[in-house]
């Protein structure tokens, strides 16, 4: 109880100090605003807005066992649809894996040793964003990005290895079906419309952490000499790849590596928000920082067979990457998506 209300007091205090620092810079506030909805525009929505609407089709329909089996056992998972959620958490991302970890332990669908192991497995970044953002954009090669994504789900797993060798959860529950039965599966109803309706708002859920860890950032920059690099890695994931990589050398990938293997609040956030009652901190944290370990000696192990070579230093200002106007696809879907919130926002006022 001691505890519990401590964490409600210190969670007012924040507020208060926080709710005073957006009244002291407002300005600083509007630019962390106005750069999380762009950043959301040209990279979150685009990244995770389509994978979120094939994970709800894909998680209606009953999984295919007897491809996903292999798969399962080699993950050790006791349910096939806890196998479909790995693969689909390994392309769309921390915020997939959460948000179905949370929806089939809640639907009794999946074992609590299951959920955490989806946890454990799926929590990484997209390709979208470690390929086309981080490698292609930010480091600027493509080589890279496909390295650092192939070698952060390498370190997941044998950070969740490293985990079951001294815990006992890691173990299959053979009581699982007796102690936690099944609810019947819900009536399908809408099809697509629904599968969109839901993405939806898990994509604002999303976008509304990065924003709001955006604002955070730039007023604390305001009051507070913190380094950048360290102040964008701890709150978000997408500001401090971009902040390690405009360091350049070494810094920029090994930077990377350690944000996409640390995340942030941002991304701590949304996890604990979609995962629900299958959120599992200790075991989460535990992971992430074998999963850093583990990612920095892939890297380093595997770079110097890339083709190329990689600066140990640069006396080169900053990267810089210029931004003008989004991508006509990156446009298109950020139009469709607002289209489709405010049908939602008008079908829910009209059903009021």
């Amino acid at each position: 109880m001691n505890n519990c209300k401590n964490r409600q007091r210190a969670a007012v205090a924040a507020a208060g100090v926080l709710g005073i620092l957006l009244l002291a810079a407002p300005e600083a506030a509007a630019e962390g605003f106005a750069s999380g909805t762009a950043l959301c525009l040209a990279s979150v929505l685009p990244a995770l807005f389509p994978f979120f609407v094939v994970c709800e089709l894909l998680t209606a329909a009953p999984p295919p066992a007897r491809l996903l089996r292999p798969l399962q056992r080699l993950l050790g998972l006791e349910a096939p649809e806890a196998a479909q959620a790995v693969a689909l958490s390994w392309l769309g991302g921390y915020a997939v894996s959460a948000q179905l970890a949370g929806r089939l332990y809640g639907a009794h669908r999946i074992s609590r040793r299951d959920a955490r192991r989806l946890l454990l497995l799926g929590c990484c970044s997209g390709p979208g964003f470690v390929i086309g953002c981080v490698g292609g954009l930010l480091l600027g090669r493509l080589q890279l990005g496909v390295l650092l994504y192939t070698a952060q789900l390498a370190a997941n797993l044998a950070a969740t290895a490293c985990l079951d060798l001294f815990s006992a959860s890691g173990r299959p529950s053979r009581a699982f079906s007796a102690a936690r039965p099944a609810l019947p599966a819900p009536p399908q109803t809408a099809g697509l419309p629904c599968a969109i309706s839901a993405a939806v708002s898990a994509s604002l859920s999303v976008c509304g952490c990065v924003v709001f860890f955006r604002i955070v950032g730039a007023v604390i920059r305001s009051f507070l000499p913190v380094p950048p690099l360290l102040l964008s890695a701890a709150l978000e994931i997408s500001a401090g790849c971009a902040d390690a990589a405009a360091r350049g050398g070494q810094i920029a990938l090994y930077g990377c590596c350690a944000v996409l293997s640390l995340l942030g609040l941002s991304v701590w956030s949304q996890i604990r928000l979609f995962s629900g009652d299958a959120f599992c901190p200790r075991a989460l944290l535990v992971s992430r920082v074998l999963h850093f370990f583990f990612l920095q000696g892939l890297i380093r192990l595997c770079v110097r067979f890339l083709p190329g070579s990689l600066a140990v230093c640069s006396s080169l200002s900053a990267r810089v990457v210029p931004i003008s106007r989004l991508p006509p696809d990156a446009a298109l879907l950020g139009f469709s998506f607002l289209c489709a919130a405010l049908y939602k926002v008008r079908q829910n006022l009209y059903n009021k």
